[in-house]
């Protein structure tokens, strides 16, 4: 039985876009808090 441990190599997973996932979560954070604020508008103006 061989070890596969020694034989695989280290995953360093790169996004297809904005050079790091750190970036990406802003983006979402930076989404999703404008989401919230414009469905907050969108309700305070028809209600």
């Amino acid at each position: 039985m061989s070890d596969n441990k020694k034989d695989q190599k280290p995953i360093t997973d790169q996004p297809p876009f904005l050079g790091s996932w750190k970036n990406i979560y802003w983006l979402l954070m930076g989404n999703l808090a404008v989401l919230i604020l414009l469905f907050y508008l969108f309700t305070r103006h028809f209600s």
